[in-house]
């Protein structure tokens, strides 16, 4: 399985094996550890002539995939994370194009008055309200106590400098009130709606229309985030409806958090020079962990068993069971990294 073809590998290092992440095995120092700015250094080299050309030949070819698709997955993320570094190294960071984002709101967009101006006025006594029930904490429960604090500062400093991001934290603060006070849900409902609808706007006429630098690069990757739950809370309010529906607004919520997450690998290098890096450090750390226990060898067994699928669509299969697993261990095992969370974004 996954698990078993990583823990056979005997080349990473000894500081990813202690944390029981995936070692890209490069020398001297591993991607992972010059990410992270750990101490890296590899175990002797053996000296006996065991190795693969001992094993025995009698591996069946379903107990190889997993092995293949590991070291695709990982020869895959040490070139994206190689990529990264490359480009990080640099004094200066070369911008990005921003992108615009669709009309994501346009179905629930509140109607004008008969005079033709918005019914909602731009600041109200209500975003005050909002502003104050706001907690960053419950919008990014995957994050751990130290990263509490030190994100919370920084969400608040980059919105008072980005009106597109203030809008969104008002509107996802309306999106979670509507589900604690039922009495007022169709009204934060639709509060919800307006502000994200106009966080969207103007982030089309402003950071849209601009590079991707230093300054805004942190800004855009929060926007992105609170957008995608905010995107992700709405689509799983409905999954009691009609199912064509249900799968239309899923799709559509893939489509955009593919451009979200495009954004933010497009400004992978300004990130780790940004106010973010540590966050963003965080989370890359544990996107490494491997799969530990069983309870997704079935389904794995079922997908490298099955004739209707083709290499590509097996190991793609196969990474998402992986990250599905990493849920399920972190879930059962009390990580205190609060991963469970993180893992619903991430798989």
């Amino acid at each position: 399985m996954l698990r078993r073809s990583h823990k056979k590998s005997r080349a990473g290092c000894l500081e990813c094996k202690r944390r029981h992440v995936k070692c890209d095995e490069q020398r001297p120092k591993c991607i992972i550890c010059t990410l992270s700015d750990r101490e890296c250094s590899y175990p002797p080299l053996a000296t006996d002539s065991s190795g693969p050309s001992t094993r025995p030949a009698a591996t069946t070819a379903a107990a190889a995939a997993p092995a293949a698709a590991a070291t695709r997955e990982a020869s895959a993320s040490s070139a994206f994370l190689a990529a990264a570094i490359n480009t990080s190294n640099a004094s200066d960071a070369s911008p990005v194009a921003g992108v615009p984002l669709p009309d994501i709101a346009s179905r629930g967009r509140t109607s004008p008055d008969n005079a033709g101006n918005n019914t909602y006025p731009e600041v109200n006594l209500g975003h005050m309200e909002l502003l104050i029930r706001f907690n960053f904490e419950e919008h990014a429960p995957e994050l751990n106590v130290e990263m509490h604090d030190f994100a919370s500062k920084l969400l608040f400093k980059c919105a008072l400098e980005a009106p597109y991001l203030m809008h969104q934290i008002l509107a996802i603060s309306a999106r979670r009130l509507a589900a604690l006070q039922p009495e007022r849900s169709k009204h934060l409902l639709e509060t919800a709606i307006h502000l994200q609808t106009r966080a969207v706007s103007i982030y089309n006429e402003t950071a849209a229309r601009s590079q991707i630098d230093q300054s805004n690069c942190s800004t855009l990757l929060l926007f992105c985030s609170l957008l995608g739950r905010h995107l992700l809370a709405d689509l799983l309010a409905r999954r009691d409806a009609d199912f064509g529906d249900f799968l239309a607004r899923f799709l559509e919520f893939l489509s955009i958090s593919r451009g979200l997450m495009a954004m933010s690998v497009a400004a992978w290098d300004l990130l780790l020079q940004s106010d973010i890096k540590h966050l963003v450090l965080w989370a890359l750390e544990i996107s490494q962990s491997t799969p530990q226990g069983h309870h997704c060898d079935e389904l794995q067994r079922l997908v490298l068993e099955s004739t209707e699928l083709d290499e590509s669509s097996k190991e793609a299969c196969v990474a998402a069971i992986a990250y599905l697993q990493v849920g399920f261990d972190s879930l059962l095992g009390g990580d205190t990294r609060n991963q469970r969370y993180l893992m619903v974004f991430m798989w």
